[in-house]
């Protein structure tokens, strides 16, 4: 099963948290490789232009249709997800692709979010151990906003 990775890693903490769900990924037999915009920032591009945002936008995009399975960090700030993982989640959901939500902090997500995973864990360990070959669905479970 090939894995997009969607979720922040703007800050120290996000960043620590997106590493341990890249290192669940490895170590989850089911998955035979993913991909994470974390370790892929290579760009031809100064950051932060124009040109660099077009082809990190396109190169995403790529990546996501490529996947077989989008996996998303719902956490961020504030009780809300980061709004470039939401419009992932929404491009994987357009494309059929199933989505595997975790949200490690808080207990509240958008309904346009819950309503788009097929699955649904607070643990990291639960996407090392999900078998991305079966897909089992799991409901979301927390407060709805």
């Amino acid at each position: 099963m090939n894995i997009y990775l969607a979720g922040p890693f703007f800050s120290k903490e996000q960043r620590a948290l997106i590493r341990s769900v890249e290192n669940a990924l490895k170590n989850n037999p089911t998955v035979e490789e993913y991909h994470s915009p974390r370790l892929d920032q290579a760009c031809e591009y100064e950051s932060f232009t124009p040109e660099w945002a077009r082809e990190t936008y396109l190169k995403d995009m790529r990546h996501i249709k490529a996947a077989d399975c989008l996996v998303a960090i719902l956490d961020y700030e504030h009780g809300i997800t980061d709004p470039g993982t939401a419009y992932e989640i929404g491009i994987a959901k357009m494309l059929s692709k199933p989505v595997i939500g975790l949200l490690t902090n808080g207990d509240t997500v958008n309904i346009m979010l819950t309503e788009s995973l097929h699955a649904f864990t607070r643990q990291i360990s639960g996407i090392e151990h999900y078998d991305f070959n079966k897909l089992p669905p799991s409901p979301y479970q927390g407060n709805y906003i």
